[in-house]
């Protein structure tokens, strides 16, 4: 993925999708037209490339790490 110009309709669609579940991302433009270059999340930049890896990839957990994650938490008052 180059230009957001050159994207597939799949793949705009996937970065929706991406976007909408994780408000977190913040679009970087430049120029009069609002082209995006990248993406920043707290301190880190990504590129569209960078992007378009991490929309694209499979979550990988093994099974204890999940058990982990989505364990109950205790709430202390």
């Amino acid at each position: 993925m180059k230009t957001l110009g050159r994207m597939r309709f799949v793949e705009l669609e996937q970065f929706a999708r991406f976007l909408e579940e994780h408000p977190g991302f913040s679009p970087l433009l430049e120029g009069e037209e609002a082209v995006v270059y990248g993406f920043q999340t707290g301190g880190c930049f990504l590129t569209l490339g960078e992007m378009g890896q991490l929309v694209g990839a499979e979550p990988r957990f093994d099974a204890q790490e999940s058990a982990v994650l989505l364990a109950p938490t205790e709430r202390r008052y």
